[in-house]
């Protein structure tokens, strides 16, 4: 069991070991975003179909888990002193949730058809029941994927005078990631495997970044 009051008391004063290591790491956090994002809109369109709406929604639904997790994320990095550990939590936390979400989107299709039998005559009403059906699907994960940016940029920034080149650098190994991430879900993953095994090396490789991360951040295992 994970001492959570270890993660909350330890120190975290990084080295430039420890800032390679959470620069890597939010590359593969970035990439396994992106392969969820193509995976769980390759899922829905097939539950909400693939009308612009649909596809806005979708995307709506997952920027604004992340717009939520960037504020939560930047509270909580304010008060948390040892955010390597926290990072790997969070880290392991999405692709748990990333697996859980599997079955939800299994349960949709019968919870759609009766959202668009009562309400597809109310296109207001019906829009905000779209969201909350991705809500289900996405808002969790996407929340905590939001909130390893501002803990990252506390970890790689160590004055204000290097601020803008610390988080710079931390958000160009994110896209750089995303780009590996959306590239190999839509060429390779998706195609060869299916969308399931594209969730399950998403999850994989937050869960195992997550397991780096706080094995490396001293934090005990027991």
């Amino acid at each position: 069991m994970l001492s959570i009051m270890n993660v909350m008391s330890s120190g975290d004063n990084i080295t430039a070991q420890r800032k390679n290591l959470v620069l890597a790491a939010f590359g593969f956090s970035g990439a396994a975003a992106l392969i969820y994002e193509v995976a769980w809109t390759r899922s829905l369109s097939l539950v909400l179909g693939s009308t612009t709406y649909a596809l806005s929604t979708m995307l709506g639904t997952f920027m604004a888990g992340l717009a939520l997790g960037g504020y939560l994320g930047g509270k909580f990095a304010d008060r948390n002193r040892n955010l390597l550990a926290a990072f790997g939590l969070m880290e392991f936390a999405i692709g748990t949730a990333g697996l859980l979400a599997m079955p939800v989107i299994g349960v949709l299709p019968p919870l759609y058809f009766a959202v668009y039998k009562a309400y597809h005559l109310s296109p207001s009403v019906f829009f905000f029941l779209q969201f909350l059906l991705c809500s289900a699907v996405m808002l969790v994960p996407t929340t905590l994927m939001g909130a390893t940016f501002p803990i990252v940029s506390r970890q790689v920034t160590r004055s204000m005078e290097d601020m803008g080149s610390s988080v710079g650098n931390a958000y160009s190994f994110n896209t750089f990631g995303a780009i590996a991430g959306a590239f190999s879900a839509g060429f390779f993953l998706i195609p060869l495997w299916g969308v399931k095994a594209a969730i399950f090396s998403a999850a994989a490789l937050n869960i195992l970044t997550g397991l780096v991360l706080i094995i490396s951040s001293g934090v005990r295992l027991r």
